[in-house]
């Protein structure tokens, strides 16, 4: 394992522009490719215990992952993400090496006891356990402390920064970092996760990949930033600034094939990426939904307006966003 590694989570990232309806022959390609061009960590998708839909990258066990890699995966670790909301203990079945090799498991600060309930059993089944603590800077620096020691007695292989919602700057991850390495061993890779609502998320990986450290560190990112609202680091980007700084390592001219052949043709559909608005939620550090339930039904909201509406979304909603209570919201607004 290198010092620093790029992890692709098109799959399940940039699910939520397709509702993770990428068909089967596009997810083989995807995963196929990044593999080809020396991605280090390679996201398969979600695991979720409903009903698996043909085409889908949302799986409902991890052995039906399998069906989808190629025999040889040469240095790529392979993932799935799994929600505590989503997937529980009793769905995990033992490590066999014929399917993904870690979960990555993702959880709300509210939702502590139910992961790490998750990650023990993770452990315990033979998987290699990544931790995603959702909206890492809503963790005050002792509440964070305190959940850093709890997660290093799982002894995980990797815990994430994650900036759910794009406004955090890369002295906060450094804050966030030094908790982290002051508490897991060693061995124990840290990751940042970030999303583009400020256009930070390069900035920040550049500054990872010249932080002075011993510890080894994982950058996510997705093609063309393939992501929720205002989408993610650019796998194309990190790749080749990384080739440029450090020494050829990522095929960048496969990962640009496959952003031509399967990524560019869904984004003349659908759309992802800055806007104003998503600028506007991070700055009032609140989830980027509100923005995208909101637009979808009332398309001629200005950005001023839509200032205006998040300023009187309360404190405590910030974090909890349903499409009904925006709309019951914006008519309080607008009365």
């Amino acid at each position: 394992m290198d010092k620093y590694n790029l992890l692709d989570c098109t799959l399940r990232d940039g699910g939520y522009i397709t509702q993770w309806n990428f068909g089967e022959n596009t997810i083989k390609k995807v995963i196929k490719g990044m593999i080809d061009a020396n991605l280090d960590f390679v996201e398969c998708g979600y695991l979720n215990n409903k009903p698996y839909k043909e085409g889908s990258a949302i799986f409902n066990n991890i052995e039906q992952i399998g069906e989808f890699l190629p025999k040889n995966k040469k240095g790529s670790m392979l993932l799935a993400m799994a929600d505590v909301t989503q997937f529980f203990p009793e769905n995990i079945t033992p490590y066999t090496g014929n399917s993904i090799e870690g979960i990555r498991v993702v959880f709300y600060k509210h939702q502590v006891e139910e992961a790490l309930k998750l990650c023990r059993v993770i452990k315990e089944m033979g998987y290699k356990l990544f931790v995603q603590p959702m909206v890492t800077i809503d963790y005050s620096f002792d509440e964070y402390t305190e959940l850093s020691k709890r997660i290093a007695q799982l002894q995980p292989y990797a815990v994430a920064i994650v900036d759910s919602f794009g406004y955090m700057i890369k002295e906060d991850f450094r804050r966030y970092f030094k908790i982290l390495d002051n508490i897991l061993g060693e061995e124990v890779l840290i990751g940042f996760h970030s999303h583009n609502n400020m256009q930070l998320a390069f900035i920040t990986a550049q500054d990872i990949l010249e932080y002075n450290t011993t510890r080894h560190l994982i950058i996510d990112a997705s093609l063309y930033g393939m992501g929720r609202a205002a989408g993610n680091l650019n796998t194309e980007l990190i790749a080749n600034y990384y080739n440029t700084v450090l020494g050829k390592k990522y095929d960048t001219s496969i990962i640009l094939d496959i952003i031509s052949e399967i990524i560019m043709p869904i984004s003349k559909e659908k759309k992802w990426g800055y806007s104003p608005y998503l600028l506007i939620t991070a700055l009032y550090q609140c989830h980027p939904n509100f923005a995208c339930y909101l637009l979808e039904e009332h398309p001629d909201v200005t950005v001023s307006e839509f200032k205006e509406f998040v300023q009187r979304i309360p404190t405590e909603m910030k974090t909890k966003c349903r499409k009904p209570y925006v709309e019951e919201l914006y008519k309080e607004f607008r009365q």
